[in-house]
């Protein structure tokens, strides 16, 4: 998939549309992670474009990363550096240029709904990482129960 995505990108001439079905299959969470950084560089450049469909709460939290990396280093050119001394202003992504849809059965049951507050700009909490709050809130009350509460 990396070969061929490398050979695509370099087309300047026509804007090329990336589809990319769960990156994140067999990955440490690492991995997810520069594995993203690299899709978002070699597949966004110009008039390009980068769908990918994912269940990994890894992904969505490394995209709110470099959207926010986005909106901190665009403020002023001090900011910039150093935001760009963390965070490679290659894998910036422009909440404008952005979007992240829940699915969750047909429209109107659940259906399809953006994750992305208009306010903030960022990826909401979604149902991807309710399963570790609720882990979570079940780990508590195992420690209660031990505790004798």
């Amino acid at each position: 998939m990396l070969v061929l995505l490398e050979h695509l990108s370099r087309n300047t001439e026509q804007a090329q549309s990336f589809i990319i079905e769960e990156p994140e299959l067999n990955l440490y969470p690492t991995a997810q992670q520069g594995l993203l950084n690299w899709l978002v560089e070699k597949c966004t450049k110009g008039e390009n474009d980068l769908t990918i469909n994912t269940h990994s709460p890894y992904i969505l939290s490394h995209l709110n990363l470099l959207l926010y990396a986005h909106h901190v280093g665009t403020k002023d050119e001090e900011k910039r550096q150093k935001v760009a001394a963390i965070i490679p202003e290659q894998y910036w992504l422009n909440p404008d240029e952005f979007a992240v849809y829940y699915v969750n059965g047909p429209e109107g049951a659940g259906g399809v709904r953006s994750l992305l507050d208009p306010e903030t700009k960022l990826i909401s909490q979604n149902e991807l990482d309710a399963v570790s709050g609720i882990q979570a809130d079940e780990f508590d009350q195992l420690l209660d129960i031990n505790r004798g509460f």
